[in-house]
């Protein structure tokens, strides 16, 4: 390649990478000013710290209002909220019992009028402060936006700027949220084409992304420092995969034989696009260590109107599908700018492990541009038995998924072998 190719090549690569990030940036700014501007009034952010309390309080998911992250800090905020806010709760049940208890004609003394006052401003000044500091999605600030605008009458103390501002802030989050999804669609179209499936079209699949794509935009931190094409693919991945695994099926998938489904899933694709043929039952049990039920199972539930030993009347057309997949295929570009990326994460990640169980992931996954190999070519390697390379590698990978969670566990997906 020459130099002038090279540089062509880069300043694609560059112009790819960095166009998210700068989106991504915008899109919090302006989450963070809307965010501010919301809290700013009393009945909003008094409504914001109910619906989150009230979802806390009684254990349910909260990742639809808020990012939720694993950090110690972030859970700890989260809990000092929580407290805080069952002592806001109670100190103005009382002041307002108190209250009723009184001689409605007898004045209150302007001092305790001032104390009750001043506590109950401290203690709301705490709970916006540890509001501000969580990462409320962008999809929940506009919908609390959109009611805000659609009845400000409802709203005390909100007056005519503050609605204005609130409004530019709202439309200008919109704006660069829609332009951040729609410019990353070929992202969907990316991991949507690796998917085949007889019962979902591909149209199918690229909705079913486009809902991961969403979350992903929604929930991207760009301080992590993690490209955004390999935090959306997981997105992006997970969606479809439980789309596929929620399919009315004439054989229903057991949620527990659904993890096993990979390795099977994976051979049955690869076959297909080699060989032009859904592979034979002998096939998948050299490749996979399931029992022969298990692997009727999968195939039929992912493959439900072929046979495993047998063509059938519409393979051409399968074929022709398939083609047509693929020729939607993302540009190569980018798909070596998610492989870079990737090689570049995950060797950072592996190098943080003993040698040993850094040595056979290396080996397992074909690291450090090594060829990928089996469990028994591995075990044949280190002069050690099959299972004991397995044990090795699914403690490696344990300890990978306890200190980087799926950022880094989506590619790292044993094909047991």
């Amino acid at each position: 390649m020459s130099d002038l190719t090279e540089l062509a090549s880069h300043d694609v690569a560059s112009t790819l990478e960095s166009e998210p990030v700068i989106l991504a940036s915008q899109v919090e700014y302006n989450r963070l000013n809307l965010l501010a501007l919301l809290l700013n009034l009393p009945d909003v952010s008094a409504r914001i710290a109910s619906e989150l309390h009230a979802i806390l309080q009684h254990g349910a998911d909260a990742s639809e209002i808020i990012l939720i992250k694993n950090a110690e800090p972030y859970r700890a905020q989260l809990q000092q909220f929580l407290t805080l806010y069952a002592g806001h709760s109670t100190h103005q049940t009382q002041a307002s019992h108190t209250g009723m208890r009184e001689n409605p004609v007898q004045a209150r003394n302007p001092v305790q009028l001032h104390a009750t006052a001043s506590a109950e401003s401290d203690v709301s000044a705490a709970l916006i402060a540890i509001l501000e500091k969580l990462h409320f999605l962008p999809v929940y600030l506009l919908t609390t936006s959109d009611a805000l605008l659609k009845s400000p009458d409802r709203l005390t103390g909100v007056d005519a700027q503050s609605l204005h501002a609130i409004k530019q802030h709202r439309n200008k989050l919109n704006r660069l949220r829609q332009d951040m999804i729609s410019s990353n669609t070929g992202l969907v179209a990316f991991v949507a084409h690796k998917y085949k499936t007889v019962t979902l079209s591909f149209e199918d699949l690229m909705q079913e992304g486009m809902v991961g794509l969403i979350k992903a935009v929604d929930r991207f931190d760009p301080d992590r420092g993690i490209c955004f094409s390999t935090y959306a693919i997981y997105w992006i991945r997970q969606a479809i995969s439980r789309l596929i695994v929620k399919q009315d099926k004439a054989v229903p998938l057991p949620v527990a034989l659904a993890e096993k489904a990979s390795a099977v899933f994976e051979a049955m694709r690869l076959c297909y696009l080699e060989k032009e043929r859904w592979p034979t039952l002998d096939e998948l049990k050299a490749c996979c260590e399931l029992t022969e039920q298990e692997i009727k199972t999968i195939s039929s539930y992912y493959q439900a109107t072929h046979s495993l030993d047998s063509r059938t009347d519409d393979e051409e057309d399968d074929i022709d599908e398939l083609a047509n997949m693929q020729q939607r295929q993302f540009a190569l570009p980018l798909e070596q700018l998610i492989d870079r990326d990737l090689v570049d994460y995950v060797d950072k990640a592996v190098a943080t492990l003993p040698e040993k169980q850094a040595a056979i992931l290396t080996m397992r996954f074909g690291l450090k541009n090594n060829a990928e190999m089996t469990l028994q070519a591995v075990a044949d390697h280190l002069h050690v038995t099959r299972e004991r390379v397995r044990q090795i590698q699914n403690d490696a990978l344990t300890k990978l998924k306890q200190q980087f969670g799926f950022d880094l566990m989506i590619f790292l997906e044993p094909n047991d072998t």
